[in-house]
């Protein structure tokens, strides 16, 4: 099953959560780390959607997830 996940992204660390199978969960935080980042996009399945805010470090956030 496809699942979606979002992050809203502060400058220090981003909130995630995951719909699945029509409910959503709380992922937690995650810390705005190249170390942090990385191991978070370890744990994304290939058929993950991942959707982040629009915010000043966004580019660099999706730079680290993309080759996930």
């Amino acid at each position: 099953m496809r699942r979606v996940i979002g992050m809203e992204i502060h400058r220090t660390f981003g909130q995630g959560v995951i719909w699945e199978n029509g409910l959503t969960r709380q992922e937690g935080r995650v810390e705005m780390t190249r170390t942090a980042l990385e191991g978070f996009g370890r744990q994304l399945k290939k058929t993950d959607k991942v959707v982040i805010e629009a915010t000043g470090n966004c580019m660099a956030v999706s730079r680290v997830l993309s080759p996930m």
